[in-house]
């Protein structure tokens, strides 16, 4: 039996915002998306900005299919980010990473380990110094500025589905963002520090199927991060590749789906082999009742091998004897083969995780938009030198996107994160991340409003 037509949609879109809706298209199509907009964050201390991707992440791209008859048709998709805040290609959004001032960090949690008196405060100062500095890494949106940062794949339609080869969405990533109210955008989304996994995969070959209303993708990618997008490690084999799927069922009415994500990673204490990195599992549904449509999701998120963890921050410091020359030179091939998914994002530190997270939400066609509303409940149970206790978060958000015109939409979101425990994650958006509040326990706020124009 032939897959529907429809399946060329699914296969450019991969289910993401609305610029992707358009498919009577011509054989090559220049597309995008401008969205800025001010917010007023506080992380324990106060910040008003402009930022680019509040609700969605500023973009541009280029999409084409070619048919070519039997049912088969060639496609590809390049698409880049770009800030409309300042025009460039990368955005480190972090509100806070760390107390004290930029000279001399003081990082909740951060302290010298088996070490006492002048030795544990030299290696301490040293390690506050590392740690924000890894932590702005990681949280650097395309610092390689990459031209096509977020999509590039060709691809295949044929009449038993889809091949796509190149860097995509990961299939757990379109699972996250399809079954919670917000989406990817704003405060209000769910994707936070909580929800953090594998984004997008470099190097990646998926197999991608859609026939009466159920959808099938399969997904296996040859390594690369943010920082190194070059193949796979070959000593050892497999040490960043990732593979990942999922399966969804949708009616008029309802939808359901699970996604699973699992990156392979070779870690500073044993680079000798390739071990089982982040794995996360999400499973979701939706139901339209009326003008409202109600979501729930439940994820799970574990890594027990962080590419580098307290420990291995103290021996670069140690052995470097404190000279940042040496520091940079160690700590470089190690971050360059890190990403988000290994530092333990409710804490703001590196480290392993194990994640709970639970969403419900809501939205509901009023006047000439939509209110959405959403609450997230997370918890982390991980432990490491710095790990002590749990970290836990509660997080709300209520927002109205209203729509000008099929192109132009104005929008506004309040969001609140009540942290406890060991928790002090802060509020990103679309288009950058949030990073963390002053300290432990500290809560966090952001007021967004902003204009997207999709074109």
């Amino acid at each position: 039996m032939q897959m529907p037509k429809t399946l060329v949609a699914v296969a450019l879109a991969i289910a993401f915002p609305a610029a992707f809706a358009q498919t009577a298209a011509p054989s090559v199509e220049l597309y995008g998306i401008v969205d800025v907009g001010l917010e007023r964050v506080d992380v324990g201390t106060s910040n008003t900005r402009l930022q680019s991707g509040l609700s969605a992440g500023s973009r541009w791209g280029l999409r084409g299919r070619e048919n070519l008859g039997g049912g088969y048709t060639a496609i590809f998709t390049l698409e880049g980010r770009f800030e409309a805040d300042t025009g460039s290609l990368n955005n480190n959004g972090g509100t806070y990473f760390c107390g004290g001032t930029a000279t001399a960090p003081v990082c909740p949690g951060v302290a010298a380990i088996g070490l006492s008196g002048a030795t544990a405060a030299a290696v301490g100062a040293g390690l506050n110094a590392v740690q924000a500095d890894v932590l702005r890494q990681f949280t650097n949106v395309n610092s390689a500025n990459a031209l096509f940062d977020r999509q590039a794949f060709a691809g295949l339609i044929t009449p038993f589905g889809a091949v796509l080869l190149g860097r995509q969405y990961t299939p757990g990533y379109e699972v996250l963002n399809k079954f919670n109210s917000f989406g990817d955008a704003t405060a209000g989304q769910m994707g936070q520090e909580f929800s953090t996994l594998t984004i997008r995969a470099n190097n990646a070959v998926q197999y991608r199927a859609e026939l009466q209303g159920v959808t099938l993708s399969l997904m296996y990618g040859f390594g690369g991060t943010e920082i190194n997008r070059g193949e796979r490690s070959t000593d050892p084999t497999r040490a960043d590749d990732f593979y990942g799927a999922n399966l969804q069922y949708a009616t008029k009415t309802f939808s359901v789906g699970i996604g699973y994500n699992q990156n392979y990673v070779q870690t500073r204490r044993d680079e000798s082999k390739a071990v089982r990195g982040m794995e996360t599992l999400n499973i979701g549904g939706t139901m339209t009742l009326g003008g409202a449509r109600l979501f729930a999701q439940y994820m799970t998120r574990k890594n027990d091998n962080p590419v580098v963890t307290p420990i291995d921050l103290q021996q670069i410091i140690v052995a470097a004897g404190g000279s940042s020359a040496l520091i940079q030179a160690q700590l470089a091939p190690i971050v360059a083969r890190a990403n988000r998914v290994d530092l333990d994002g409710m804490r703001g530190f590196v480290g392993p995780t194990d994640t709970t997270v639970y969403h419900l939400g809501l939205t509901y066609r009023l006047g000439s938009g939509n209110l959405v509303a959403a609450y997230n409940n997370a918890k982390d149970t991980a432990r490491s030198n710095w790990a002590t206790e749990d970290a836990k978060v509660n997080h709300f958000a209520l927002g109205y996107f209203y729509d000008l015109s099929r192109r132009t939409v104005l929008h506004a979101t309040y969001a609140m994160a009540q942290n406890s425990g060991q928790s002090r994650m802060a509020l990103g958006a679309a288009g950058y991340a949030g990073g963390w509040t002053t300290g432990f326990g500290q809560d966090a706020t952001a007021i967004q409003a902003g204009i997207r124009h999709t074109f």
